[in-house]
Order: structure tokens, then sequence, then C-alpha cells
């Protein structure tokens, strides 16, 4: 069975894979915020356990066995949040950090119970999908990347860090908000949207982490960015 550390690092493979692009040591270093060598000698160990290998142009990819391993610790991990908000009714924002603590030491048959307590649910309260509980197979693309003009709803928050969930909660954006795009400030400013009839401006290091799914595409189906002022 898998030790916590290395449950750790096959969860943060398998997150990065779902963002796109390679995962490599050092974007695997970052995101687990550890140094260079910790992430070398840890790949070591996944190599030797058969869970990862590695590519010759230094990728990172999971094997069947490791992907499994990842799964099964997600599914469990939002399973957690799922009964932290829906039972015990913990905000949302807060349901990240206290689910890591239980999803090392969920066994089998309280999965399997939660699971049932819980009615499967297909996402967790971000709404990313639980795997194996049945979940959507829509097309997303990220808030940031939706071209002006359309109409989204939310499907996910990405990211679970308890800053940004209070970010987004705080504008209205909660999985199930319908988001039109108005346009994109220059220079990497925010993406102006309407939520709920509400003009409001979303930082973009958060636009990124927001998946959609476009509802009513642009008629030109291009990103614009809005003129500046003056």
């Amino acid at each position: 069975m898998p030790t916590q550390a290395i449950e750790e690092y096959l969860e943060s493979i398998y997150k990065l894979n779902l963002r796109g692009g390679r995962v490599i040591a050092a974007r695997l270093a970052e995101d687990l915020g550890v140094s260079a060598p910790t992430v070398t000698e840890m790949l070591r160990r996944l190599r030797k356990a058969g869970l990862v290998v590695t590519e010759p142009d230094k990728e990172i990819v999971l094997t069947d066995s490791g992907r499994e391993a990842a799964e099964v610790l997600i599914r469990r991990h939002r399973l957690s949040e799922r009964l932290l908000t829906d039972i015990l009714g913990m905000p949302w924002s807060q349901a990240h950090e206290e689910a890591c603590k239980f999803e090392h030491v969920i066994s089998p048959a309280v999965e399997a119970r939660l699971a049932q307590v819980l009615d499967y649910p297909s996402t967790c309260p971000h709404g990313n999908p639980i795997p194996g509980m049945g979940e959507e197979g829509d097309v997303l693309v990220r808030l940031s990347d939706t071209p002006v003009g359309s109409r989204a709803v939310l499907k996910c928050v990405e990211a679970e860090d308890e800053e940004l969930l209070v970010y987004v909660e705080g504008l209205g954006l909660t999985p199930g908000a319908e988001i039109d795009v108005l346009g994109y400030a220059p220079l990497e400013g925010p993406v102006e949207t309407m939520v709920g009839g509400v003009r409001v401006s979303v930082g973009l290091a958060a636009a990124e982490r927001l998946l959609v799914r476009v509802t009513e595409p642009a008629d030109n189906g291009d990103r614009v960015d809005e003129p500046t002022e003056g």
C-alpha cells in the first residue's frame, strides 16, 4: 500500500496531467513546494514501485497502477469534501484542507459507505469530477480562454486553495453560475463578465482556474481584448 508521501506525489502528477502540458520534475517540485533533489529521490522510488515511468523527454507518466492509486486517493478526498459541506455544513472554502486530513486513512469499506450516504455524487463541492462516480464528459475551457460574446456555465474551480475559493465565491462564481463574457482588459488585466445580471471583473489568475462549458458560442468565435480608454 502506498505511503502518504507517495500518495501525495501520485495525486499531484494526476492533477497536473489534467491541467494540461507535460509533467516534468520541475513542475512537480513547484506544485508540491519541495526541492528538486527531493523530487528526484521520490521519482526513483515511484519508478521502482512501478507507479510511474519517465519518458526520454523527461515527461513523468503514471502507469496503470499509479493512476489507479491516484484515483482512489482523489475519490476519497472529494467524497470527504462532500461529507464536510453537505452533511456537516462546513464552508466550501475550508473543505479542501480538512479533507486532506481524511483522504489517507479512509478504508474501502468507509469509502463505500460514504458514497452511499452521499447518494453517489459525481463531483466535489468545487465541481471537480470524482473518479469512478459517473462524472460528466463535458468539453470544458478555461474562463480566461473563452471568446468574448460567449455565454457559459461554470462547471468547476480547478484549484482548491481557500483564498481563491473565498474570492470566487464573493463574485458569485460557484458551480452552476451562468457567465456572459464581455471582454478582456489589456496587459493581463481582468476578464469582464456578467454573472447573475451583475457586472463582475475576474482577475486573470482566478479566471485561469475556472473551467466552464460554453452554452452559447460567440458569433465570431474569437477572444477579443477590450480597448484601452483615452
